[in-house]
Parts: structure tokens; sequence; C-alpha cells
């Protein structure tokens, strides 16, 4: 089997890999010591409003013990807290504290400095159509948060 070193399956793992890598080491270097790339990847289907885990983990495709463990150590880093569900009391929804709010404040800059880092290497209208590339190919294929 020949090994494909140009293959956009390798390169889209890698690019992903670095990108949570450098997003990581930008938040701890902001303080946020305690995120891990569960947590990471958690926070992308966290409502503002806040939702439930049974929704998170039908959209991580992981069970709801998995992300309610991840739950609990955002919880207790001070991220995010469980409340009743208004429309059912015996659920309960996730949603962010006002530390979890100034962490994903941290986090649209971490954003905008990882963009400018790309935008050196490709140029901005490259990025601009890399991302609307992205964009499209994660909706055709019902990625990410609904």
């Amino acid at each position: 089997m020949l090994f494909q070193t140009n293959s956009l399956q390798r390169h889209a793992i890698e690019f992903g890999e670095w990108m949570m890598r450098a997003s990581l080491e930008r938040a701890h270097a902001l303080g946020h010591t305690g995120l891990r790339p569960a947590h990471a990847r958690l926070m992308v289907f966290l409502g503002w409003e806040g939702s439930r885990i049974s929704d998170i983990a039908r959209a991580q495709d992981v069970s709801k013990n998995a992300i309610g463990q991840l739950v609990d150590e955002l919880v207790s880093l001070g991220y995010v807290e469980r409340i009743a569900d208004p429309d059912d009391r015996r659920a309960k929804i996730v949603r962010y504290t006002q530390q979890g709010v100034d962490m994903m404040t941290d986090a649209a800059t971490v954003g905008e400095l990882l963009d400018a880092e790309i935008a050196d290497i490709i140029g901005a209208r490259r990025l601009a159509q890399l991302r609307s590339a992205l964009t499209e190919i994660c909706h055709s294929l019902k990625l990410g948060p609904a």
C-alpha cells in the first residue's frame, strides 16, 4: 500500500490537528490551562442559550455519559453550569457561566490570530476561499452544529 503524502484526507487531518493544538496552546497562554481538545469539541455544539447533554451527545455521535463527564469537568473549571430546562424540569440545560463567556471571547481572539497566521501563508483572498469552501462542505455533509 502506497502512503499518500499529498492526499486531501491527510492534509485535512493534519490541518485540523494543528488548529486544535495551536488553539489550545494560545488558550493556555491566556490562562485557560485546564482546557483539553475534548472540551473544545464539546463547546462547538454548546449554544449561547444553552444545550441539553443529549443534544450535544447526538451531534457528536457519542454517549450521554461521555458528554456528561466532559460537562462535569467544565463545571469544575467554572466555564459552564447546569440549570433546569424550563420546558422539561426533568432535563438539564448546560450553559456558559460568565467565566465561560469570557473564555469564548478569548477563543474568538485566538481564532483571529490563527486566521492571520494562515493569511500570512496563503493570503487573505485564498483564506476567504478556504473558509467558503469548508463552510460549503460542512453544510452539505451536515457537519457541525445545526
